[in-house]
């Protein structure tokens, strides 16, 4: 009896504090010696007016430490004492016991604490918790500085919880003051104050929202309250109610839930009726997916045999969804059902999508176990499990792939694991790629797969290391980012080119000569010519020898055509000779026919610059011709 009498002054206490309260309960059950009662006794002391609001000019002053014992542990002052808390749970209770003793004007002083004592990431709920403490106090006023605070997340959470508690204290007003909002806002406001205003009668709570323009909404939350009431029969709820409210997404969730009420009590063969009865596309595959993703944390075998015998799922997203859920239980079963599938396609993804989920979640598992899986699927658990380990042991999975044969499975999972390392560790996962004699052979490609991330943190170390590396003529697989004989300093550049334009100039005379220097060029150029410098970029033009020279202004014209073609065809006559000119012209009439940016009249003078050559090749569509034409490398 004492217990329950306990419980439930707790209880209380956690319901006047707000959101949040159950946690409370939680700490204050098992709060050490001293007991739950002693420590919210000792908790609930009221700071004074003067000490809150002198909090956010300097720190309480240290306690005397010969009654430390006496201090009760969540009794704060200030919001400095709360972030230096190590819990999460610790602060979340300190601060709703600070809050519960403190006036209208003390919360609204903390409010606007927040952003001097507290980081972004840590600010929004300590703000949720002050705005819903406030909006108990003086709704009005948490609106009011609600829609004055910068936060991520917008005033749209706030607007909301104000709302639940403005619909309770004075409803006339609430109303009266959501007619002042943005529509959105507006909306979140009579959703609010219909779902937490149950008492009142279907004609008030309709006059309501639709004095508020979302009439929609009361429609919505009337139906939910009769599927609640109708949920116990949801055949019939479901015949009666269901069907006529699945055009409007705000009551997929409700007629979800008698869908479910009703395989619970009949089985899975119902929903091929409650499949045929929703002609809403959208409401069909959300009810669908989410009755069968709640039937497979039970039977994840039924789940997914009768996902396979849906006729509307084209992309197999609920199937991978039952499937993924499955691997999260039984993997191995998993992966058995999804290889017995018919259709190879089908077959691929969701043995793929199998794997994937089982390699995240138990990556150790999964290697161990990699030769008795699926030859096909081999390398993908290999480098999935070992991309996932890497996030939490880099080292340990370097070693693991540079003791592997050389292959396919060895260069992907190394290239996972650096890309991951080097976020984390930039110099540890560089010593490593340049001084593993593991991974010698594929050091090149390991440099590249970092350079980005690299290049972020330190660009002079980036182009150091990417100079001592070799120009192989025969390298490939690059793509259009690095050609085979283009040098690792090219990958430097372009990054920089688009980031630190400044930083990609100062490093630009240290690229090697060649290819690498026209590529590396090319790069800096586009990047001011998008940031409207156009006479540094056709000054850098200027740099090169012909015939060189003439590729850059063809290069400098394309990212000038996509860029500004109204400025470019004024200023055709700043590009050197005739071919130049005739090049760009024909780079601003092909462009136009996607972009149609210039007029009819203006493309008529961009084709005066046209070489008779580039003229016939663009009316006769020449496809060789005009390859020849707009290949500046």
């Amino acid at each position: 009896m004492q217990t329950n009498s306990r419980l439930a002054v707790l209880l209380t206490v956690a319901f006047l504090v707000g959101v949040g309260g159950t946690s409370a309960v939680y700490w204050l059950l098992v709060a050490p010696s001293g007991g739950a009662d002693e420590q919210l006794a000792n908790a609930a002391t009221p700071s004074s007016p003067t000490e809150v609001e002198s909090s956010a000019q300097e720190q309480t002053a240290p306690a005397d430490t010969s009654n430390a014992s006496e201090q009760p542990k969540y009794a704060v002052r200030s919001l400095d004492e709360i972030a230096g808390m190590k819990s999460v749970s610790e602060q979340q209770l300190a601060l709703r016991i600070l809050l519960s003793n403190l006036d209208e004007a003390q919360v609204a002083a903390l409010v606007t604490e927040t952003p001097d004592v507290l980081d972004v990431s840590d600010r929004h709920d300590f703000q949720f918790a002050m705005i819903q403490r406030l909006a108990h106090l003086n709704p009005s006023r948490a609106l009011s500085l609600s829609m004055e605070m910068e936060t991520d997340y917008g005033p749209g959470q706030f607007v909301t919880s104000i709302f639940r508690e403005w619909a309770h204290s004075n409803l006339d007003e609430a109303v009266s003051r959501a007619r002042t909002l943005e529509r959105y806002l507006k909306a979140s406001a009579v959703s609010a104050i219909v779902q937490e205003r149950t008492d009142l009668s279907e004609g008030t709570i309709r006059a309501i929202a639709r004095d508020l323009d979302n009439e929609q909404i009361a429609t919505s939350s009337i139906a939910q309250r009769k599927i609640e009431e109708a949920i116990d029969d949801p055949e019939t709820a479901w015949n009666e109610l269901a069907v006529d409210l699945q055009d409007d997404s705000m009551n997929y969730r409700a007629i979800s839930r008698i869908a479910l009420a009703w395989v619970e009590k009949s089985g899975l063969s119902v929903l091929d009726q409650v499949s045929r009865s929703l002609t809403n596309g959208q409401a069909r595959e959300y009810v669908v997916s989410d009755v069968l993703r709640d039937v497979a944390e039970t039977d994840p075998e039924g789940a997914f045999n009768h996902a396979l015998t849906l006729e509307n799922d084209p992309y197999n997203s609920i199937l991978g969804s039952i499937a993924g859920i499955w691997a999260g239980s039984d993997p191995r079963s998993a992966l058995t059902a999804a290889m017995g599938i018919e259709k190879t396609s089908v077959r691929n993804s969701i043995a793929e999508s199998v794997i994937r989920s089982w390699a995240w979640d138990e990556p150790k598992a999964v290697l161990d176990a990699v030769n008795t899986l699926p030859a096909e699927f081999q390398e993908l658990a290999s480098t999935t499990a070992l991309g996932t380990m890497a996030h939490e042991s880099p080292e340990e999975v370097a070693a693991i792939v540079a003791a592997m044969e050389s292959g396919t499975v060895k260069t992907s999972s190394a290239n996972r694991v650096v890309g991951t390392w080097a976020n984390r560790d930039h110099s540890a996962a560089l010593e490593w790629i340049l001084n593993e004699p593991g991974v010698e052979e594929i050091r090149t490609e390991l440099l590249s797969s970092i350079m980005h991330s690299l290049v972020t943190v330190d660009p002079e170390l980036a182009m150091s290391v990417a100079l001592e590396q070799p120009i192989d003529e025969d390298e490939s697989g690059w793509g259009m980012f690095r050609p085979a004989g283009v040098g690792l300093e090219y990958s430097v550049i372009s990054s920089l080119a688009y980031s630190d334009v400044d930083k990609a100039l100062e490093l630009l005379p240290q690229v090697r000569e060649g290819p690498t220097k026209f590529m590396s060029f090319q790069a800096v150029a586009s990047s001011l010519i998008m940031n409207e410098d156009i006479d540094k970029a056709l000054d850098m033009a200027q740099q090169f020898p012909e015939p060189d020279r003439e590729k850059m202004y063809q290069a400098v014209s394309t990212t000038w055509a996509a860029n500004d073609p109204k400025g470019m065809l004024k200023s055709m006559d700043r590009l050197p000779s005739k071919d130049s000119k005739s090049r760009a012209a024909a780079m601003l009439v092909m462009t136009n026919q996607f972009s149609k940016t210039l007029s009819d009249e203006e493309i008529e003078e961009a084709k005066k610059y046209l070489t008779d050559e580039h003229k016939k090749a663009i009316e006769e569509e020449d496809g060789e011709a005009l390859q020849t034409l707009f290949q500046a490398f």
